[in-house]
């Protein structure tokens, strides 16, 4: 995978199709058209090939999941074909301290604050690693206030 690091920014008022684009083109929603990224065609792929290259960090978490931080994101991994075993317990570990929450590993989601939320969905994203990862980071937030 290339590093590239690139980062574009969508802004637009609320309410005109931001997160339907975004998540049209992680294949969550039905669409039409073509959809090309690194020089391949992404719409012709099975949802699960796309899923493993192009990862939609939606607004917020399920609700009523009663997991631990790292069981979310050994789920996240193993979503993505990643192994489980626990040789790879420092692997699962590292986006949580790279986002310095790895103090929150046994916490349960459901007991965490929002900002935490949004860490934790992040990581899960990350431990995909992705080579397009799609967010929308000012969604909780009301730009207008």
């Amino acid at each position: 995978m290339q590093q590239c690091r690139k980062i574009t920014v969508l802004l637009r008022p609320n309410g005109c199709g931001k997160s339907t684009l975004l998540r049209s083109l992680a294949g969550l929603n039905r669409a039409s058209g073509e959809l090309w990224f690194n020089g391949e065609e992404l719409m012709p792929l099975p949802f699960a090939s796309r899923a493993s290259r192009v990862v939609y960090l939606p607004q917020s978490l399920p609700i009523g999941v009663h997991l631990h931080v790292l069981e979310s994101i050994i789920v996240a991994q193993r979503a993505s074909g990643g192994r489980s075993s626990a040789a790879s317990e420092a692997e699962v570990m590292a986006p949580l301290e790279q986002l310095d929450i790895a103090h929150l590993a046994l916490s349960y989601l459901d007991q965490l604050s929002g900002r935490q939320k949004q860490l934790v969905g992040l990581a899960q994203s990350l431990i995909r690693r992705p080579e397009l990862l799609l967010d929308e980071p000012l969604s909780a937030l009301d730009l207008n206030y």
